[in-house]
């Protein structure tokens, strides 16, 4: 009898190619988590660098499309749903502008408008560059070097006592907003770091967000028998510094990316894992170590600066203001925290100022590139590269943060993590198109 036919199994070709595009964005993400976003070029209006770098990208695609060369389409699904939220802000400027504002908010909403089209332009030059598991691969190593560079000064600040990031300015850039020093902010008994974020909440959200793309990267590099103990030593400092801001939300944000990030592990990992981080707890809380001592106290009994009692206010006034105007909100940009409550919450501020429509278009932005993400990571789980799918996995549990962490911050009002939350949505459907078999033609 003649012997059955072998059975054959399809051949999948790992990508290894790291364009120039992609090493761009990657220096990029570095530099504006690296470094205090107040220091400016002169004579740019108060552009920063990555500002500046963010719309001659967008430039050079518009170029590139005008002179008819070829440009890879960016995943269609992602690039739909940040310009969506783009289009939310401009209708918003627009019903502003037509009940005749005031002239400061007239600027203040045309400010917003000019600074989400550079978000836009980050987001499609991300979507268009990084197309393969290397390239994504090569920008989130960029955000994790930028996130430990400013852990790293954060620690340091406080076992010394020095704030050493307002000296980290290139030369010929100057200070724009504020002369760099520390933010005054006790909680515990303690004063909070900054690092080279803009306000101690703002480091707790960067350190929080990229602690789970340091942890899927050195899970990638080790699935790829690569060296992976250098990522392994940024994610642990990346994970003290979130300790070290005393901040409730690096809690929740790492938790819920945990959750999500331990759902495809397999049940050992989650095990040990588990057990593991519970004894280093226990053990330092027992221990007494100050840093932990003071964070358990806030998580468990609250602080004493007022922060639950604000955003109870906060809600109740954005709800009693919305019938105002309901739709498209009272102007994008426009929200005045001297003369308007504090909100620290991200969606409570754009539906204040963006209305239904608004907030209505970033919910679908942030879902709609959370299941692109959960869709490329059932992909990965199949690739031939293993290390795919940890890498996906961490731009996922990132994801999964930054949405969390959405409703403690008003992260619009700041210009590290705002930058970043339009990095990881376009590195969402990035991971759809380096996992797509098809080489980018999949769009969810």
């Amino acid at each position: 009898m003649p012997e059955p036919a072998p059975t054959m199994r399809p051949v999948v070709v790992v990508d290894h190619r790291v364009g120039v595009g992609a090493t761009t964005v990657a220096v990029a993400c570095g530099w504006l988590l690296a470094t205090r976003q107040s220091a400016v070029v002169p004579f740019t209006l108060g552009l920063t660098p990555v500002v500046i770098a963010w719309y001659v990208a967008g430039a050079l695609l518009i170029l590139c499309w005008s002179a008819g060369q070829r440009i890879a389409p960016p995943h269609r699904a992602t690039a739909l749903l940040v310009m969506g939220t783009m289009l939310s802000t401009l209708v918003s400027c627009a019903a502003l502008m037509l009940r005749g504002p005031a002239a400061e908010w007239s600027g203040q909403s045309l400010t917003q408008v000019s600074r989400e089209a550079c978000l836009l332009a980050a987001a499609i030059f991300v979507l268009i560059v990084v197309r393969t598991p290397a390239a994504l691969t090569r920008v989130v190593q960029g955000l994790v070097i930028g996130a430990s560079v400013s852990a790293v000064l954060a620690l340091g600040q406080v076992l010394t006592g020095f704030d050493a990031a307002q000296h980290l300015v290139l030369p010929g850039l100057v200070q724009h907003g504020d002369d760099g020093s520390p933010v005054d902010l006790l909680r515990a008994g303690a004063l909070r770091p900054q690092g080279s974020a803009a306000h101690p909440l703002e480091l707790s959200a960067i350190l929080t967000v990229c602690f789970p793309l340091a942890l899927g990267l050195a899970l990638a590099q080790r699935a790829r028998g690569l060296p992976h103990a250098v990522w392994a030593v940024l994610a642990t400092v990346i994970g003290l510094g979130a300790v070290a801001t005393i901040s409730r939300s690096a809690v929740v944000g790492v938790a819920a990316a945990l959750v999500v990030m331990a759902w495809r592990w397999p049940v050992r990992r989650v095990v040990l894992g588990g057990v593991g981080a519970v004894g280093a707890v226990a053990v330092a809380v027992i221990g007494g170590v100050p840093i932990a001592t003071r964070l358990a106290g806030v998580v468990l009994n609250g602080s004493e600066d007022g922060s639950l009692g604000s955003r109870s206010s906060g809600l109740s006034y954005a709800l009693g203001i919305l019938p105002e105007h309901w739709l498209f909100g009272q102007g994008a940009g426009t929200y005045d925290v001297a003369r308007q409550p504090v909100l620290d919450n991200h969606y409570l501020t754009r539906l204040v100022e963006t209305g239904l429509f608004g907030l209505g278009c970033l919910l679908l932005m942030l879902a709609g590139a959370w299941l692109i993400c959960v869709r490329a990571s059932r992909r990965a789980v199949t690739s031939a590269d293993a290390g795919t799918f940890e890498l996906v996995n961490g731009v996922l549990g990132a994801l999964s943060a930054v949405i969390v962490i959405a409703l403690i911050l008003d992260i619009g009002g700041f210009a590290q993590i705002s930058n970043l939350l339009y990095v990881l949505v376009a590195l969402a459907g990035a991971s759809a198109v380096a996992t797509s078999p098809s080489d980018g033609a999949l769009h969810d």
